[in-house]
């Protein structure tokens, strides 16, 4: 004789079916997504890098990675995160947060906004900038502290030998330069403005550790509504523009940099290649 299903037993294994159907689906577009990771998108690199942008909650006592669900719910290895000059802090997974209502303008407190979220080990900033890791993708890079010049106005003028390197490579004259951060190791970042092209603009922040340069280059056109950043007056947002810290590859150095303006903060993690600094993983958000 057959066997009969108990009421709610084929409803049961539906629903498994469905639940294993769903998370494999899910781990295959992560997998596919992990594969190419570091192609085309600084943005997509969030989380399948091995890296991701986060900040802490007003008692530095919790991160956040404001990412979607799923990509949330991959989070589990990633337990160390890396603070402004060059601090490493342990993590631990705390879980995901489906999040609230943002409020009129869309900026959502720490407690409403969807992501997941790590117990910090140590004491953060509040609200202070993070770089969470898994432990693999700390294990291919030395931390390096980087200080921002402080109680120096926007930073010491630039050597007159950099000026004229910068000159030659823009093509164009330099309308000021400044020294604007020491990397650990002896080397330092300089930004640069140069004159405009009609309404073609341009800033380039260029990394000196006396053995050849790295450019990292921001075009911009002149805009009612900004140049660099939204409402910006057309001035390059020195005072927003913040170096936080350096990681040291077999391929050279990567850079971590907040940009802050009207519209919210922008992060970025460059890398270099050759001698440029090319986008590798960005994120940006608004909040309270």
């Amino acid at each position: 004789m057959g066997e009969t299903a108990t009421p709610g037993q084929g409803s049961f294994s539906w629903r498994v079916a469905c639940g294993l159907a769903v998370l494999g689906l899910t781990l295959a577009v992560m997998a596919l997504a992990q594969s190419s990771h570091d192609e085309d998108d600084p943005t997509a690199n969030q989380v399948f890098s091995g890296g991701a942008f986060g900040y802490a909650d007003p008692a530095g006592r919790q991160v956040l990675v404001p990412v979607e669900t799923g990509l949330a719910r991959g989070m589990k290895g990633f337990r160390q995160a890396v603070a402004a000059p060059g601090r490493i802090v342990p993590l631990t997974f705390a879980g995901v947060r489906r999040g609230g209502d943002a409020d009129r303008d869309g900026i959502t407190e720490f407690h409403e906004t969807p992501g997941a979220l790590f117990a910090a080990g140590g004491p953060l900033g509040p609200g202070g900038d993070v770089f969470v890791a898994t432990d693999g993708f700390l294990a291919a890079r030395r931390v390096l502290g980087v200080t921002p010049l402080a109680g120096e106005g926007d930073g010491r003028e630039c050597p007159a030998a950099l000026r004229d390197t910068l000159a030659a490579r823009a093509g164009r004259p330099v309308l000021w330069c400044r020294n604007v951060a020491a990397v650990e190791g002896g080397g330092e970042l300089h930004l640069a403005r140069f004159a405009p092209r009609g309404r073609d603009e341009l800033v380039t922040l260029a990394y000196a550790d006396g053995q050849g340069l790295v450019y990292l280059d921001y075009p911009a056109t002149t805009d009612p509504g900004g140049t660099w950043r939204e409402d910006d007056g057309g001035e390059f947002p020195v005072a927003g523009y913040t170096p936080l810290f350096a990681f040291r590859t077999a391929a050279g150095l990567e850079l971590a940099v907040r940009v802050d303006g009207g519209e919210g903060a922008a992060m970025d993690l460059y890398r270099q290649e050759g001698d440029a600094f090319v986008p590798f993983v960005a994120a940006s958000w608004s909040r309270s």
